[in-house]
C-alpha cells in the first residue's frame, strides 16, 4: 500500500485549500450562520458547477468523476479545516453515498448524475449509533396502489430544511428496510429546523403523514451496501474533523506566538510547547488514520475490513478533534471562552460531530469484536501483486523452512526485553539469514546488500517478523553502522567492515549515550586524542550500550577538540571492544535482565583509519547513522508488537476478562494504534518529502506511549498471574513486554526531549535557551 499523493491527487487538495482560503474565511462562516439558509448559495453553486467536487466519487457511467474515496477525503479535510457552512457534506457524503450502495440502477442514474453536475442538493438521516437503519426506527413505509407512503418522523437530518431531495430508510411491513426518495416541498411533509449550538451544520427533523415517496433501494444489496455506506460516511466525517483539528493546532500555534506574559511570547514556555506538541501528535496520528482508512476504501476492502479501518480513524477523530479543541480554548486563556475568537466555533463542532454514525465508545466496540474474533489476522500485510506477491510467497516460504529444527527456539524471542535470549543461536542465524541472502537486503548492491526496493523491502520485514523471526543480533550494524559507512565511510573503511556485517560474523554496539548526558546527545565527555602513529586513544564512558558484551566492535562519539562545546569537535570513532582500556559492565534492569551495558575506555585505542569523516565532523556522522533508524524495519517492529497484541488478547480470554467492556475498549484502542503506527510508517515511507515530515517527527513518541500502555494492559489482563515470575510462554513474554517498555519513552530521548523536538521542529516554535 503506497500513501503517496499522485500529481491529481495534490493539484484536487491544493485547489480545495486555496478556495476555501479565500471564501470560507471567519468571517464568511459567522455571516453563513446567521443567514435564513445557513450557507452562501453562491459558493455552493461555485462547488457543484464550477469545481465539480460533488462529481469527485460518483462513478463515470452516473455522470460522476470515477475517482474516490482518497480524493473526496482530500477535499472534505479543506472543509473541516474552514469549517465550511454548505450542503456539500449531506449532498455528497450521506445522499450520494447511500444511493450509490444501496440503490437501483435506475435511481442511480436518475440522481447521481444530477448531483455530480451541481443541479440537485439533498441529504439523508445522521443516526447516532452505529446502524444507519436505527435512523428509520420511528418511520415506516406502507404500500399504497403501485407506491409507498411514509409515516413517522426523522430526529435529525443536516439541512434538512435546505436541500431539494430527501433520501429516507424506511422499516418495511413484515420486516426489512428500504431506502425512499421525496422532495423537500411533498404534500404530508413538516420540516422544523432544529436550533443547535453548532451553527455551522444545521439539522432538521422531519415530520411525514402519509408522504408518498418513492423506492429506490436494491433489496438484494440494501442489508450489506447500507453498511458500507455507513463506513464511507464515517471516513468522510474523520477527515473533516481532522482538518478541523488541524485548524484548532494552527490557530493555537499562532496565537502562543504573539500573545506575552511576563515579558516573553508564552510560545517559548514549556509546558506551551508540549501541549502544543501533544497537539501534533494527535492531528499526525489522524491524518495517518484518515490516509490509511481511504487507502483501503479506494482498494474495495470487504465490508468487515471497510467497518474496521473506519471505524478506527472515525473513533481517533472524534477524541482527537475534541481534544484539540479543548486545547485550543485552554491555550488562547480568556479570550479562548469568547465568542470573538474561532476556539468555539471549533469546539461546538467538535462535540456536535463526536457522536455521527456512532461515538468512539461505540465504534472501538465493534473494533474489539473483530479483534477478539481474529487477533492474528488484524494487521494485514502490505497491497502486494504479481512480482512483489512472488517476492513475498518467496520470503515466507523461506522462513518455514529454515526457522525449524534447531532454530525452532528462535520464534519471537530475542525482542525488546528478551535479548538475552539464545544469543550464540541468534548469531547463527545471522549467518543462516546470511546464507540465505536475507541481510542487508536494502544496502545496495555495490555494498553488498540486495539493492531491494522500498515495496519488496516491506515485505521481507513483514514476512519476517509473521513467520515469528527473532530479534537480530546484527540490527546495529545492518540498520545503522552499514548505511553510516555506506553514505560517509571511506572506501577502505567499506572493504573492512561492510562484508562482515553482511555475513553476520560481525556485531556493533552503539556508543553515544553517557552517565550524565541524559537526552543531550551532544553533551559528550568522553574525549579523544591523536597519537604520533595517527592512532587516536579514548577515555571515557558510555551507557546503555544494548549487547555490548556480544559485540566484537562499538562505534564511538567523542570529543576530539579540547575546549569544544556542544555538536562542536567530534569524531566518530570505529573501536574494537575486545583490547586492553575497555571494560564492559552489565546493568541490572528492573526486570532483571541486562541486555545494556556500561563501557569505560581507559586509553582504548582506534586506528588511524578507524575514524569516519574527518576530525570535528562526528556530529554530522551521527545524525545521518539516527536517520537510517526511521526505515522500512519499523514495519518489522509493528509486526512484532501484533503478535505481543495477539498473546494479551489470549491471555484475556484464559483469565475470563474478555468480555470486560473496559479490556475490550483497550484491546480496540491497542489494535487501532497499530494501524496509525502502519500507516505513519507508510507516510514516512512514501518518498512526498526529502526531510524529515510530522509524520516522523511524532512517530518515536507515538509508538513507545503505546507500547508501554500495551504493556499495562497485558499486566492488568493476567491479574494476579502477572505478580509471580513465571516461565510459562503464554505469561512470561507479557511480563517482559511489561518490565521493559517502561524504557521505551525515555531511551532514545525521552518524551519531554521529543516533545520539545515536535514543537521546534514540526511547529517552528522557539527554542529551550541554550547556555552561551
Amino acid at each position: 500500500m503506497n500513501l503517496a499523493l499522485t500529481e491529481d491527487q495534490i493539484l484536487i487538495r491544493d485547489a480545495a485549500e486555496n478556495f476555501l482560503a479565500d471564501v470560507s474565511t471567519s468571517a464568511a462562516v459567522r455571516a453563513a450562520m446567521e443567514s435564513p439558509a445557513g450557507y452562501d448559495e453562491s459558493v455552493w453553486q461555485r462547488i457543484g458547477s464550477e469545481l465539480g467536487w460533488c462529481a469527485l466519487a460518483i462513478p463515470e457511467d452516473c455522470g460522476g468523476l470515477g475517482l474516490g474515496p482518497v480524493e473526496l477525503a482530500l477535499v472534505l479535510e479543506q472543509m473541516g479545516r474552514r469549517l465550511l457552512c454548505a450542503p456539500f457534506f449531506s449532498t455528497v457524503c450521506l445522499a450520494a453515498n447511500l444511493l450509490g450502495e444501496t440503490a437501483t440502477d435506475a435511481a442511480r442514474q436518475r440522481f447521481l448524475g444530477a448531483i455530480a453536475e451541481g443541479s440537485l442538493s439533498a441529504t439523508a438521516p445522521l443516526p447516532s449509533s452505529l446502524d444507519w437503519r436505527d435512523a428509520a426506527a420511528e418511520l415506516e413505509a406502507v404500500p399504497e396502489g403501485e407506491g409507498w407512503k411514509l409515516n413517522g418522523f426523522c430526529a435529525r437530518v443536516p439541512d434538512g430544511a435546505n436541500v431539494g431531495w430527501l433520501f429516507l430508510p424506511a422499516k418495511l411491513p413484515g420486516g426489512g428496510h428500504g431506502l425512499f426518495a421525496l422532495r423537500h416541498d411533498d404534500e404530508g411533509l413538516a420540516i422544523q429546523q432544529l436550533n443547535g449550538w453548532d451553527q455551522t451544520r444545521r439539522f432538521a427533523r422531519l415530520d411525514l403523514n402519509g408522504v408518498a415517496a418513492d423506492r429506490i433501494d436494491d433489496p438484494a444489496r440494501f442489508d450489506d451496501g447500507i453498511a458500507r455506506a455507513a463506513a464511507l460516511a464515517r471516513l468522510y466525517i474523520a477527515a473533516e474533523q481532522l482538518g478541523a483539528a488541524q485548524s484548532c493546532l494552527d490557530l493555537t500555534v499562532a496565537y502562543t506566538a504573539t500573545r506575552k506574559q511576563f515579558g516573553r511570547v508564552i510560545a517559548s514556555f514549556q509546558a506551551v510547547k508540549h501541549r502544543c506538541a501533544l497537539m501534533m501528535v494527535r492531528v499526525e496520528e489522524l491524518r495517518s488514520a484518515v490516509a490509511g482508512a481511504a487507502a483501503v476504501a479506494a482498494s474495495g476492502a470487504d465490508t468487515a475490513r471497510l467497518e474496521m479501518e473506519t471505524a478506527m480513524a472515525r473513533a481517533l477523530a472524534a477524541d482527537s478533534f475534541f481534544w484539540c479543541a479543548q486545547e485550543a480554548i485552554q491555550l488562547h486563556g480568556g479570550v479562548g471562552f469568547t465568542w470573538e475568537y474561532d476556539p468555539q466555533l471549533y469546539f461546538k463542532r467538535a462535540q456536535a460531530s463526536s457522536h455521527w454514525l456512532g461515538n468512539s465508545d461505540a465504534l472501538r466496540a465493534l473494533i474489539a469484536e473483530g479483534v477478539i474474533a481474529a487477533p492474528a489476522q488484524q494487521e494485514a500485510p502490505a497491497t502486494s501483486a504479481g512480482a512483489d506477491e512472488a517476492f513475498r510467497a518467496e520470503v515466507a516460504g523461506w522462513m518455514r523452512e529454515h526457522l525449524s529444527g534447531r532454530f525452532a527456539p528462535l520464534k519471537h524471542r530475542g525482542g525488546p526485553g528478551d535479548e538475552e535470549a539464545f544469543p550464540e543461536l541468534r548469531k547463527e542465524w545471522e549467518r543462516e539469514l546470511a546464507a540465505g541472502g536475507w541481510t542487508c537486503v536494502g544496502w545496495p548492491k555495490e555494498a553488498g546488500g540486495r539493492g531491494l526496493g522500498i515495496q519488496q523491502q516491506v515485505i521481507f520485514h513483514e514476512e519476517y517478523a509473521r513467520a515469528g523471526g527473532p530479534g537480530r543480533m546484527g540490527h546495529i550494524g545492518e540498520g545503522l553502522m552499514g548505511p553510516a559507512l555506506i553514505r560517509y565511510g571511506s572506501d577502505q573503511q567499506k572493504a573492512r567492515f561492510l562484508p562482515r556485517i553482511v555475513d553476520g560474523t560481525e556485531f556493533w554496539a552503539q556508543g553515544y549515550s553517557e552517565p550524565n548526558a541524559g537526552s543531550d546527545l551532544a553533551n559528550v565527555q568522553t574525549r579523544c586524542w591523536q597519537e604520533a602513529d595517527g592512532s587516536w586513544r579514548v577515555q571515557g564512558q558510555k551507557i546503555w550500550t544494548s549487547l555490548a558484551h556480544e559485540s566484537e566492535w562499538i562505534f564511538v562519539l567523542a570529543r576530539c577538540e579540547p575546549g569544544s562545546k556542544g555538536n562542536k569537535g567530534l569524531a566518530f570513532l570505529l573501536m574494537p571492544l575486545k583490547q586492553p582500556g575497555i571494560e564492559i559492565r552489565p546493568i541490572k534492569q528492573l526486570g532483571g535482565g541486562s541486555e545494556f551495558n556500561e563501557v569505560f575506555f581507559d586509553g582504548a585505542v582506534a586506528q588511524a583509519d578507524h575514524i569516519v569523516g574527518a576530525p570535528g565532523e562526528g556530529w554530522k556522522v551521527a545524525m545521518g547513522l539516527l536517520e537510517a533508524e526511521r526505515g522500512v524495519s519499523t514495519l518489522g517492529q509493528q509486526m512484532h508488537f501484533a503478535h505481543e497484541l495477539e498473546l494479551v488478547v489470549q491471555a484475556a480470554q484464559a483469565a475470563g476478562r474478555i468480555g470486560d467492556a473496559q479490556v475490550r475498549q483497550r484491546l480496540a484502542q491497542a489494535w487501532s494504534g497499530l494501524r496509525v503506527m502502519r500507516y505513519n510508517a507508510l507516510r514516512m515511507l512514501s518518498g512526498e518529502q526529502t526531510q524529515l515530515g510530522r509524520e516522523a517527527l511524532i512517530y518515536k513518541y507515538y509508538w513507545s506511549n503505546w507500547h508501554r500502555d500495551l504493556g499495562k494492559l497485558a499486566v492488568d489482563v493476567l491479574g494476579p498471574e502477572a505478580d509471580t515470575v513465571s516461565d510459562d510462554p503464554a505469561i512470561r513474554p507479557l511480563q517482559q513486554l511489561f518490565f521493559f517498555s517502561r524504557a521505551d519513552t525515555i531511551y532514545a530521548g525521552t518524551n519531554e526531549i521529543q516533545l520539545n523536538l515536535i514543537a521546534e521542529r514540526g511547529l517552528q516554535m522557539p527554542r529551550e535557551p541554550r547556555p552561551a
